[in-house]
């Protein structure tokens, strides 16, 4: 066994001096490499997402201004206002309800076919409106050409405060132009919205590649229009002082291109600064763990001797065996969870033996209390007698007492979902309910969300079971309710019933005997249903009573949310 051991330190110290740097030096590359793709698909991602982003955001917005125009150049208000030439302050309010709801402001004006300004939300005229070689350019021209179409077009700004893009639309009356409406967005509130990211510059231009708005100046050349080395490109584009990034999104019919530049030159200088750095890492690396190496190697080496002494101790079945170790370090931690799992596995020894032992009692009691030969008896003397009086109500009460039989004498089936186990519960009911007839009703109130929820099987009837047999005494009528829902990450099922309930002594009693671990009692159907939930639950969920004498009696069972629909453990607890 020395031997053993000595020759596993000479192996770790091998490890440490020639093996650990390799794998640190390509693991250290391989993040290297890994860490600056990542960071480039990041940037790409990022230029990406905020170009959609600012796309959606000035589709949207023009697209909004465009039905406008289209819905207000076809209402009969505003034709009959170009007709008749009247005021018509309603018309006028609806413009500026329309804009002021907007978060981007826009200029409104109608004109009549004359561009005679009828409405305005400024008093200075643009200029594509004046004069009459507006019909020959500019919006006018356009929205004669296209008279049936919202039209986009861009306009010159040569302030902050000036248009830089108009929405229009031509009033078409009796199969000719009546009028005009457009919309004028200044460059500031255009340049306002796209400024959202100071790392990414953002250009709008029109299909001629104008720029209308932009966030960077650098990138407009002297004709106003974006710079040639970015136009109509997407991807990495070289320019003669960086590089940069390029998202290009056209929308409105590709009226309107968004381009979103992000600078990546710098990307170079950190590759050859981070491998300078890298190389100096390396080097400190190896003379560190050549130095560290027979330290280390000696000293972790008697820990895992004590380690594999206590381990062998296991093996032989010794679970007494306790590893005390104080190096602060993750031996220390290994040696702390190695004794709570032998601590834990005691318990669990235990545990699983009063499991099984529990179980097997509580397949034979609930048998024996739901299917006694009383239960038996009165049912099939109930279909005796309707077999000679309602042949048809008897066969339903035959396949009703088969299902019923067959579902609980099936031992391979431990845990079932709440829906299966209600319509368990469902068939006993039907034959209480025709035993009893309008002495007896009941309902079944489930939550959609808790019908798959998994509970252990034949949850519900025994304690149904217990609400007939004792609610009946002194009554005339019982009804009993089931209810289940969610609450907090836990299935709460309720039945409650109207009977004669619990006098104070037998209630403590029964509540007694649900806080142990014994039951000698009579009371076999609430221990049982209680005790099944404790051992495959934990302690925390159960059954709970409550009750008053002539008040009626509420049982609340507590357990765990587990979906899974109808899956079943064979023999056992999943």
């Amino acid at each position: 066994m020395s031997k053993k051991f000595r020759h596993y330190r000479e192996g770790i110290r091998k490890s440490f001096i020639i093996y650990a740097i390799i794998p640190v030096v390509i693991i250290t590359l391989a993040s290297y490499l890994l860490s600056f793709s990542s960071l480039y698909r990041t940037i790409v991602s990022r230029n990406y997402k905020y170009n959609i982003q600012i796309a959606d955001t000035i589709g949207n917005i023009i697209g909004t201004y465009q039905n406008e125009a289209d819905y207000l150049s076809k209402d009969g208000g505003m034709q009959e206002y170009l007709e008749l030439n009247f005021s018509n302050s309603k018309l006028y309010g609806s413009f500026y309800d329309f804009v002021n709801k907007l978060d981007t402001k826009a200029n409104f004006f109608v004109f009549d076919d004359k561009l005679k300004p009828l409405i305005q939300s400024s008093n200075h005229i643009p200029e594509y409106a004046q004069g009459e070689a507006a019909f020959m350019w500019g919006p006018i021209r356009r929205m004669l050409d296209m008279p049936d179409k919202a039209i986009i077009a861009r306009q010159p700004a040569f302030t902050a405060d000036s248009p830089s893009l108009t929405v229009g639309k031509a009033i078409v009356k009796k199969g000719r132009v009546a009028g005009y409406i457009t919309f004028d967005f200044n460059k500031r509130d255009l340049v306002n919205l796209i400024s959202k990211n100071f790392s990414t510059s953002v250009v709008i231009t029109d299909k001629f590649g104008y720029v209308i708005a932009c966030t960077n100046e650098l990138l407009v050349n002297e004709l106003g229009k974006i710079d040639m080395n970015f136009r109509d490109k997407s991807g990495v584009v070289e320019s003669k002082d960086d590089s940069q990034y390029v998202t290009r999104t056209e929308i409105l019919d590709a009226e309107i291109s968004i381009y979103t530049l992000t600078s990546i030159g710098y990307f170079r200088s950190m590759l050859i600064l981070t491998g300078v750095l890298l190389s100096f890492l390396f080097g400190m690396l190896t003379l560190t763990t050549y130095l560290s190496a027979r330290k280390i190697a000696d000293s972790k080496t008697r820990v895992i001797d004590d380690i594999i002494s206590s381990i062998e101790h296991v093996q032989k079945g010794n679970l007494e065996t306790q590893l005390k170790v104080n190096t602060n370090d993750e031996f220390q931690v290994f040696a702390e969870a190695y004794n709570q799992m032998l601590g834990d596995i005691k318990n669990l020894i235990e545990a699983n033996k009063e499991k099984a032992r529990q179980n097997v009692l509580s397949e034979i009691k609930q048998l024996e209390s739901q299917f006694n030969p009383h239960f038996l008896f009165n049912t099939l003397e109930t279909i005796r007698y309707m077999v000679k009086m309602n042949p048809s109500s008897a066969n339903t009460m035959i396949v009703v007492l088969s299902n019923l039989l067959r579902y609980s004498i099936n031992n391979t089936i431990t845990e079932v979902s709440l829906e299966e186990d209600v319509e368990y519960t469902k068939n006993y009911l039907f034959i209480q309910k025709y035993r009893f007839g309008n002495k007896f009703d009941y309902g079944i109130h489930v939550d959609e969300a808790a019908l798959d929820c998994i509970v252990p099987k034949l949850i519900v009837q025994p304690i149904i079971e217990n609400a007939i047999m004792h609610g009946f005494a002194n009554r005339q009528s019982l009804t009993v309710q089931i209810k289940a829902t969610i609450s907090e990450e836990t299935l709460v099922v309720i039945i409650n019933d109207d009977g004669e309930g619990m006098e104070p002594k037998v209630l403590q009693k029964i509540k007694h005997i649900l806080d142990g671990n014994i039951n000698n009692s009579s009371h076999i159907g609430l221990y049982n249903v209680h005790r099944r939930v404790q051992l495959i639950y934990g302690e925390k969920y159960g059954v709970d009573l409550s009750s008053e004498h002539h008040g009626g009696t509420v049982v609340k069972i507590t357990l765990p949310v587990s979906k899974g629909g109808s899956e079943r453990a064979e023999g056992g607890h999943r």
